[in-house]
């Protein structure tokens, strides 16, 4: 993985500082509401961040120098900088890396708070619901192919984000008992009530490696309404059937 965006994914690839990030070169792209954009530039020696109206162009722009936010670094392998060295990155040889000193996860959040407390001075409105409460998450999973596979797959996974304290939003579990994915109405139909159930998520969660047709519309309409995406690229694995409990006295059905 090239330098810059290894460094950029260290810091926003989580989605909560930056909504539905990608990288490109030096910088990072992603979204802060529904018609706010945002670039991060990471150059060596400070990170540059810029707001951007999709409609109204650019609305200001921040400088995070790594100097003044980390201050002067006493590396522990490098004793001749009797003086310390302030943190920057510098290319040597065709190799770009951090001089003398690396940073630490301190350092990282330390740079993430920074660009976390600019940028939420842009946050569209709408998304301050998520800082309080436990956030509506919508499942985003392939349900094509193995479909008893690909939903009980999308349960596990539903399941994760109500343990971690989410509202699980799967349409998986809601729909295919009522809607007949065979059915092309009801397929349609179900499609397009997903897309408004994206709407009134905070976040949404796309899990497998393989994105589909169904998936790809549900992505793409979450990034216009400014909704974060996150990726985890896990594959269905065989489903394993459910355990039972079975009541003292009864029996199971």
């Amino acid at each position: 993985m090239y330098f810059f965006e290894q460094e950029l994914r260290k810091l926003f690839d989580d989605g909560k500082i930056i909504g539905s990030p990608f990288y490109a070169g030096k910088s990072c792209f992603g979204t802060l509401g529904k018609d706010l954009r945002v670039r991060v530039d990471l150059m060596d020696t400070c990170f540059d961040v810029a707001v951007i109206d999709r409609t109204k162009g650019s609305l200001d722009h921040f400088a995070v120098s790594f100097s003044d936010l980390l201050g002067r670094k006493f590396p522990p392998e490098h004793p001749q900088y009797v003086y310390g060295v302030t943190p920057h990155i510098w290319t040597y040889n065709n190799k770009t890396d951090w001089y003398a000193y690396h940073p630490t996860d301190a350092d990282y959040e330390a740079i993430r708070q920074a660009v976390a407390q600019y940028l939420d001075l842009f946050w569209d409105r709408q998304q301050e619901r998520m800082q309080d409460g436990p956030q509506m998450v919508y499942i985003c999973a392939p349900l094509r192919g193995d479909v008893e596979n690909n939903i009980e797959f999308a349960r596990q996974k539903a399941q994760e984000v109500f343990r971690a304290g989410g509202i699980p939003v799967c349409p998986h579990l809601m729909f295919p008992p009522i809607a007949d994915p065979e059915h092309p109405a009801q397929d349609q139909a179900a499609r397009e009530m997903g897309l408004r159930l994206v709407e009134s998520c905070q976040q949404v969660h796309v899990y497998g490696s393989t994105i589909t047709e169904g998936m790809r519309a549900e992505i793409q309409h979450a990034q216009e309404q400014g909704i974060p995406v996150v990726f985890e690229r896990e594959s269905p694995q065989r489903a394993q059937p459910r355990k039972r409990s079975v009541q003292k006295g009864s029996r199971e059905r």
